[in-house]
Formats: structure tokens, C-alpha cells, sequence
């Protein structure tokens, strides 16, 4: 492969015009393509195949007028005053809420009395939406919003709660980021000594991103994209498009000031630095691609578009580094080092030279390092375990009501209503029933004969006093016309009851249609009322024919708590079935926000091992054919565990226990937040590995001493290695400020995380670590040797 790219490197330094214009033509075509396919993404998160999202699914199917999204909007009274003193504004907000689009229907409390509490202080109006969480349109929930800010004005507290309030993330590149690039051109400039070669590794950097973002969207209207997907996809391809840039301008500026031509040492970094940047994206993008593997659509277009961007990356840093560098030419140095480069290239013969500075800071902090590397490897795991601590109190969750911040309208909603209903009302579950008796003529005859029985009673009643008036209106009438007079009013009388009747009769019907489907729901309802942990349970909505249903369950406990967890496995448990329905016909499926958010902490943990062998695996083998070598794999595996655990304890102690100040609010860990991260910063720290090691690598071929190999290695790498992982870390950084919880426990997790890679792992532990194994860290079995492909990851040597 380093040849091929020794060629794509001449290739792109001769003709960089061209180079240039194609990208620019890719970038303008996916650019339109995206303008013409766009779509809005969706905040929603759908895991199909486990039970609750089954049972969502069946809900649809029987009742698709229903709606699919709800929103609450809470009423809380001022001091002194009751809900009722407020009915005029709220029935005025209600009408204002039918007639916005997007919502389906309104339960209003001034028609509906369960949706007022019992001190007749707060109630709720709630909103039947059109789509479902996460795919509410901005629209619907900008005029949900001023109807709102118009009620307020009554002088009530109005709050906002469920599918109303938006989930997505603030603007892609908004002042955090902004101040992360910042950071990463101060670091590039020092690094470099150059605002010229500084610049070039952003500009390649934002050419990736921006191809990578058109391309993603272009595809809008064929896959499904969340709303964390762009946002994830631009800070990995800003941090490691800068990255790769990074490593190959540094390859090239090391050649040039070693004698090379400016065409050769293009050509050299191209197959050489270019070769390592290949392996390691290689390995972000398996990292990244195995999300496909835990089979959750969002996911996988999560680990798709981050892998393409990363693929991106790569390719524009292969590519258009080397056109700028014809184009720029000399200008990427400073005029000290132009001087310096001029004079080399005046030798007669280049040379690549490998041994290094001893008097460097770099080459004394490794030699200090592997003088005692029992002893920093001892002292460099302990303060990863400390670090680490938090993480035994690791609790996984989904962004919910309970867990927005205290300021906001969602959070205060939530606290109205388990103030007013209880903390289960805030965790209400759903039992889709199927397999009921249909309605029989004896549960329309349950219905009908009690109102018909008291419909005769009411019109025998009625008669009897219109018999007794007129007989005592007969008697007093002694004309013909006091008489004709009278039969008319008998005939009068006798039309209107007549007619009453037929319209109480109608009811009566309506009232059969209505509840007798209900009948059979309600004593499978009632069943599961006997539950001590269920506040209340009622039926919601039947079929016509009454063979299948909704209930309602409100828990006594809230929707944290293990003991709403425990509920929902005792209903899903089938050894059940029997005592909840009465019959072992009778299905019964659990849905709600709260059991959403256990099947997908199910899910996730059933296929963590799976995605974590994936990746390991396929990753370790390419590290293998890379070095050459056994223990190399196994010491970056374990240091990336290390890194893993110090991320997840910093997670916990910053977002779930609030230390600092910098999350919005404390809760959870999100879900889905560890299987992402651990595939991110998998992948992100082998780059720093392979860079490392490889310049480890080429230094022992050269003088096969394993330790002055270290030495000479760890001098040449560090200063870059330290440089990236700056960068990288300014970047993620920078997404801390986005006010989306996902992209800011995103963003901070892999910021610490690469900062406890890049300067305790692989430029503290690595050295040491392969200062113990000595030539044992290049250990291959011959068997082996024999069966791998020889890839030089160090690539192609310039003729």
C-alpha cells in the first residue's frame, strides 16, 4: 500500500489544479443534491424488536386516529386561587390548541375533572400530536409555545411537558466550537512555527466536514437522520481531519529539512505518514461501522455517518495536503527554517535521519520513564483507578422531563404534576390487550338494561304526572275551545315525549357502542389493580368489536425508581398472565417512556459484548499485521480500557453528580452514551498508537536495540502526538457548549477521555510499558509470521 500512495502523493503534488477541482466538484454536486433532498432530522429513538416498542407498534396498527405523540401543558393556580377561577383561559387555550397543525385532539380538564388535583390547585390540558417524540415539527411546536405565552399572561403558571419540548441540538458550530478551532490554530502555530502550514491542516479539515455533511444529507430523503448524527459526524471529522493533516505536513516538513526535494518529501509523507493515517482510520471507521452490529437504526446511521466523515477526512488529508503544499511551496515554514531547508537541499545526498536530539525535553522525559517503568506503570494505573472511582455508581437512562434542568419549562411541568397526581403520574405505563371475548349481546344488555330500566322508570313517572295535570285540566274545561285547546296540548305533549324518549333511547345506544367494548378491558383492568404497587388503573380505548385495548396504569412510584421497573417485569412476566387476565388467551404488551428506557438499556447491554469482540477483534488483527507483533495489540488494548474507565467515571461524577457545574442538569448517564463513546475513543486512540508506535517501529528496524528505539521513537512522535491530542481534545471540548445533553456528555466524555489517552496512556504508560518488554514487544510466533500479509505500516521508502 505505501506504494500506492508514494504515487497518489507525486500524483497530487504535480497536479494539484486538478486535485483541487475535483473535490471542489464533489463538494458542489453533493452540495446540490443536499439542498434538493434535505430533511428535518428526528430526535426519536425507535429500537424495533423489543417489547415496547412492539407493543407502539400494535398500538398504531388498532388505533391510527389515536395520535402518536403527546404533550402536556400544566396549569398551576396563584396563591388564593383554584383551577376553576382560570376556566374561561382555559377553555380559550384549548380551542387555540385544535386548531393548531399538527395536533390530533385535546383533553381539556374544564370538561374532564381527573385532569384537575384533588386540592383543585394545578391541572393539565393534553395534547394528542399527529407524529410521534422526536419528528414534532418546529412549526407545530413554535404555535403550541405561543399559546402558552398568551395563557401566561392570566397571571396561572403554564409549563410545557412530553413531545412539545425540542430535542435537538443547538447549532452545529455555535461559539464552543468556534473556540475550539480557535485553540486548535493557536496549538497548530506553535506546533508548526507557521500561521501559513497552521492553517492548512483546518482547511482540509473543513473541506472533509463540509463534504461529508452534503454527502449525509443528499441521502435524506432514503435513511433516517437523528438529530445527534451531524453534530457527532462534524466533531469527529474536524478533530481527526486536523489530526491527519497534522501528522502528514509534519512528516513532509521533517523530509524537506532533511535534504529532500520538496516533490519527494511530498511523495515520502504521502507513503509514509499517509500509510499510518490509513491504518488508523481504518480502524476509527471499523470502530465506528460496527454500531450496525446492535441493530438500532439511530445508531447504526450514528456509526455510518461518523465512519464516512472519518473516510472523508482521510481521503481530503491524502490528497489535498499534498496540492497545498505544491501551492505553498517554501511559505509553510518560517524564514529561520526556510534557511535551514534551503541548505539542506543544497547536499548532495538526503538522508532520513532517525536518531534524535538527547538534549530535547521529549527524549529526557522518556528516558526518565523507562528508568523505573515498574514504577510508572504502577503509579500511572493507580491514578487511573482513582479517577476511575465514579464510575461503580454508573446509571444509565433517557433524556427525560425528570432530568431537564431546574429553570426549564419541562422540568417544572414535571414537578406540578407529582406535586398534584403523584410521582407515578409522570411514568404512566400502557398495556396493549389483545385476545379479548367480543362484546356479546349480554355486555350490551350489561349496559342497556340498567339506563333502559331507568329510562321506563323516568318516563312512568313522567306520564303518570302528565295523566294526573291533565285530568285536572280536563275537568276544569267547560268550553269546546277549553276543551279543543286541551286535546292539542295532550297531542303536544305526546309528540315531545315521544320525541325525548327516541333522543334518551339514542343515548342509550351511543352509551352501549361506547362502553360495552370497554367491559371486558375493564376487568382485565381491574385485575391488575390489585397490584399494591399501581395507583390507579383504567381502560383508555377499545376496539369496536371490544377484542383488544389500551390501559392505563399510573404506579405508585416514579419513573426512576427500581420499584416502576420492578411493575413493569411483573406484567411482562408470562407466569402471570393467568392472574393478570384470567385467561392464558389474553395478550398483554408494556409500553411507555419508562419501559422504552429499560428495553433499551436491555438491548444495549445484551449486544455490548458483541460490538466489543467486533471491534476488538477485527482492530487487534489489524494491529497485528501492522507491527508484526503480539504484545503491541494486547498493551494498546489494555491502555484503551484504561482510558474507557477514566471516561466513564468522569461521565459520572460530571453528569450525574454535578460536579463542576458543567452539565444543564444532573441524571443518568444517557443509555446509548457508552456504547458510542467506547467505539469513538477505541478507534481515536489507536491513532495516537499507531503514530507512537510506528515511529517506535521504524527506529528499532534501523538500529534493532529495542531501548534506544524507544528513546528515538518516543523524541520524534511525542511533540506531534502532543500537538493532536491538544487539538483533539479543544475540539470535543468545544461541543461541551451545546445546551443538547447527548452532544455535550458526548463532547466532554471524549475530551477527557483522549486527554487521559493521549498523556497518561500512550505518552506515560507506552513507553514504559515497551521499555519492560523489550525485544519481546516484537515478538511474533514464525507460524503466524508466515500466514499474516506483510503491510509496512512505516509505507514506502522514496527511491
Amino acid at each position: 500500500m505505501g506504494k500506492s500512495l508514494h504515487k497518489l502523493g507525486s500524483f497530487a503534488f504535480t497536479h494539484p489544479i486538478w486535485v483541487i477541482t475535483v473535490w471542489i466538484v464533489i463538494l458542489g454536486a453533493l452540495g446540490y443534491l443536499a439542498s434538493v433532498n434535505i430533511q428535518s432530522t428526528s430526535s426519536a429513538i425507535s429500537i424495533p424488536g423489543t417489547e415496547g416498542q412492539k407493543a407502539l407498534d400494535e398500538m398504531a396498527k388498532l388505533f391510527p386516529s389515536a395520535g402518536k405523540g403527546t404533550g402536556r401543558i400544566v396549569f398551576a393556580a396563584e396563591d388564593g386561587k383554584t383551577i376553576a377561577d382560570y376556566s374561561d383561559v382555559i377553555k380559550d387555550s384549548t380551542t387555540k390548541f385544535l386548531k393548531i397543525d399538527g395536533v390530533s385532539g385535546v383533553v381539556d380538564p374544564t370538561v374532564n375533572t381527573a385532569a384537575v388535583s384533588s386540592d383543585k390547585k394545578i391541572a393539565y390540558t393534553q395534547l394528542q400530536l399527529k407524529n410521534s417524540g422526536g419528528q414534532i415539527t418546529e412549526s407545530t411546536i413554535n404555535q403550541v409555545q405561543q399559546v402558552v405565552n398568551d395563557t401566561r399572561s392570566s397571571g396561572m403558571e403554564v409549563e410545557m411537558g412530553g413531545d412539545i419540548i425540542p430535542k435537538n441540538p443547538s447549532d452545529i458550530l455555535g461559539l464552543g466550537e468556534i473556540g475550539g478551532l480557535v485553540v486548535a490554530l493557536i496549538v497548530l502555530a506553535a506546533t508548526l512555527s507557521s500561521l501559513i502550514a497552521a492553517g492548512m491542516p483546518l482547511i482540509t479539515a473543513l473541506i472533509g466536514v463540509a463534504i461529508s455533511m452534503a454527502g449525509l444529507f443528499s441521502l435524506s430523503r432514503l435513511i433516517d437522520i437523528s438529530s445527534t448524527t451531524p453534530v457527532l459526524a462534524v466533531m469527529l471529522g474536524l478533530a481527526v481531519g486536523i489530526d491527519y493533516s497534522l501528522f502528514i505536513i509534519n512528516r513532509y516538513r521533517t523530509y524537506v529539512l532533511e535534504g529532500f526535494s520538496l516533490h519527494t518529501a511530498a511523495s515520502r509523507a504521502i507513503g509514509t505518514a499517509g500509510n499510518a493515517v490509513v491504518f488508523a482510520a481504518a480502524t476509527v471507521i471499523i470502530a465506528l461501522s460496527a454500531l450496525s452490529v446492535v441493530q438500532i437504526p439511530f445508531m447504526t446511521s450514528m456509526g455510518l455517518a461518523a465512519a464516512g466523515a472519518i473516510a472523508v477526512a482521510a481521503a481530503v488529508a491524502l490528497t489535498i495536503t499534498p496540492a497545498l503544499l505544491r501551492l505553498l511551496k517554501s511559505r509553510i515554514f518560517s524564514h529561520k527554517q526556510r534557511a535551514v531547508a534551503l541548505a539542506a537541499q543544497k547536499k548532495k545526498h538526503a538522508r532520513e535521519v532517525h536518531h534524535a536530539n538527547r538534549s530535547t525535553f521529549w527524549y529526557k522525559w522518556g528516558a526518565t520513564l523507562t528508568k523505573h517503568p515498574v514504577v510508572v506503570l504502577v503509579l500511572g494505573v493507580i491514578v487511573i483507578g482513582v479517577i476511575s472511582l465514579p464510575a461503580l455508581d454508573l446509571k444509565l437512562g433517557l433524556p427525560t422531563d425528570e432530568y431537564a434542568a431546574k429553570s426549564s419549562t419541562a422540568r417544572k411541568g414535571y414537578d406540578l404534576l407529582a406535586k398534584g397526581f403523584g410521582a407515578g403520574f409522570n411514568a404512566p405505563l400502557i398495556v396493549v390487550v389483545q385476545g379479548l371475548p367480543a362484546v356479546s349481546d349480554a355486555d350490551k344488555a350489561a349496559v342497556r338494561d340498567p339506563a333502559q330500566a331507568q329510562l321506563d322508570a323516568k318516563i312512568a313517572t313522567a306520564t303518570a304526572q302528565a295523566q294526573a295535570a291533565f285530568t285536572q285540566q280536563a275537568a276544569a274545561a267547560k268550553t269546546p275551545a277549553d276543551k279543543a285547546a286541551l286535546q292539542q296540548a295532550i297531542a303536544a305533549a305526546t309528540i315531545s315525549a315521544a320525541q325525548q324518549k327516541a333522543a334518551a333511547e339514542a343515548q342509550i345506544d351511543q352509551a352501549v357502542s361506547q362502553y360495552a367494548k370497554l367491559i371486558e378491558l375493564k376487568k382485565v383492568a381491574d385485575r391488575v389493580s390489585a397490584n399494591e404497587t399501581i395507583k390507579a388503573s383504567q381502560p383508555a380505548l377499545a376496539t369496536s368489536d371490544g377484542t383488544a385495548g389500551l390501559i392505563e396504569i399510573i404506579p405508585n412510584s416514579g419513573p426512576s425508581d427500581q420499584a416502576t421497573i420492578d411493575l413493569i417485569n411483573n406484567l411482562r412476566d408470562s407466569a402471570n398472565r393467568q392472574k393478570l387476565t384470567g385467561s392464558n388467551s389474553i395478550e398483554l404488551a408494556i409500553t411507555g417512556s419508562t419501559a422504552l428506557q429499560t428495553d433499551v438499556n436491555a438491548k444495549l447491554a445484551s449486544v455490548l459484548p458483541i460490538y466489543l469482540a467486533v471491534v476488538v477483534g477485527l482492530s487487534f488483527i489489524i494491529l497485528v499485521i501492522a507491527f508484526r507483533s503480539i504484545l503491541v495489540p494486547v498493551k494498546a488494548t489494555v491502555g484503551f480500557l484504561l482510558s474507557v474507565i477514566a471516561m466513564f467515571g468522569s461521565l459520572v461524577a460530571v453528569f450525574q453528580w454535578g460536579w463542576f457545574g458543567v452539565a444543564d442538569a444532573t441524571g443518568p448517564i444517557i443509555s446509548f452514551l457508552p456504547i458510542i463513546a467506547i467505539g469513538i475513543l477505541f478507534g481515536l486512540a489507536m491513532d495516537y498508537e499507531f503514530f507512537m508506535v510506528t515511529s517506535m517501529h521504524e527506529a528499532y528496524r534501523e538500529t534493532d536495540d529495542a531501548q534506544r528505539a524507544i528513546h528515538r521513537g518516543f523524541a520524534h512522535a511525542s511533540k506531534v502526538v502532543l500537538a493532536a491530542a491538544v487539538i483533539m481534545v479543544s475540539i470535543f471540548a468545544g461541543f461541551i457548549s451545546n445546551h443538547d445533553p447527548t452532544i455535550q456528555a458526548i463532547g466532554f466524555g471524549l475530551s477527557f477521555g483522549i486527554f487521559v489517552d493521549a498523556f497518561i496512556v500512550r505518552l506515560t504508560l507506552v513507553p514504559a510499558a515497551m521499555a519492560l518488554l523489550d525485544r519481546a514487544a516484537w515478538w511474533l510466533p514464525k507460524w503466524l509470521d508466515r500466514i499474516l500479509p506483510h503491510v509496512s505500516i512505516e509505507g514506502e521508502e522514496a527511491k
